[in-house]
């Protein structure tokens, strides 16, 4: 998964982010371990949904989850 923000900043130039999230990484127990108590019950579904998504991107290729567009900001999750 990928993120990219683009987004104007004050002094007349961009701010880019582009931060690679790989989705295997919610697949270890360590990270399900550091996140909040009420958040944890979600762990069996998430990596199931992770599962069916990369089985997903192999069969039809990467997609877009999220994109915004605004004035002058664009927002995008690419899986």
């Amino acid at each position: 998964m990928r993120i990219c923000i683009d987004a104007p900043r004050d002094n007349n130039k961009r701010f880019r982010l582009f931060l690679p999230v790989p989705l295997w990484f919610a697949r270890f127990s360590f990270i399900w371990r550091i996140i909040p108590e009420d958040i944890r019950m979600y762990e069996p579904a998430a990596k199931e949904i992770i599962r069916i998504l990369k089985e997903y991107r192999r069969q039809n290729g990467s997609w877009n989850l999220v994109e915004v567009d605004s004035q002058d900001t664009h927002i995008r999750i690419r899986i």
